[in-house]
């Protein structure tokens, strides 16, 4: 049985990165223009929103009750409480899960996604541009510690 899926790219966008894109407070309004202009530059590709939960809180009112709306029918889905990872755990899970599925996963954020291709954006005048053909996988490296010790005051 072969997956009608195989091959096909799969476009996660981060909707905390598109609706606070250069804005002081998030816009969905932003994030519905942005999604639009994807869909028509990558017209075969599956498109993915997901979020923080956290970002209910930054939206105004109208926005925040739009984003339940667009929850409820399925459009955006926001990390569940706990996820491993928070919600850059959670872009993490769904890319592989892509990959395993056979499809081609692409994320949109600004964050650094542990072993996933992450596309650029920007925007030219009121069109957003996506380079999903240069998408690279970012080296994520652990922090280490500091080789300076602090010194303890002799007793």
């Amino acid at each position: 049985m072969s997956n009608k899926m195989t091959g096909v790219r799969v476009v996660i966008v981060d909707a905390d990165t598109v609706a606070g894109w250069r804005r002081v407070t998030p816009s969905l309004a932003q994030l519905e223009s942005a999604v639009s202009d994807l869909r028509r530059s990558a017209p075969g590709a599956v498109i993915v929103i997901l979020g923080d939960p956290s970002l209910r809180w930054a939206l105004s009112p109208a926005d925040a009750e739009l984003l339940d709306d667009w929850i409820n029918h399925q459009q955006v889905v926001l990390a569940p409480a706990g996820t491993i990872g928070g919600h850059v755990g959670f872009i993490a899970a769904a890319s592989r899960k892509a990959s395993f599925l056979g499809m081609v996963p692409v994320v949109i954020t600004d964050r650094a996604v542990p072993d996933c291709p992450i596309a650029r954006m920007r925007r030219v005048g009121e069109r957003w541009l996506f380079d999903l053909e240069n998408a690279s996988v970012t080296q994520v490296v652990p922090s280490t510690g500091s080789q300076y010790q602090r010194r303890r005051k002799p007793a």
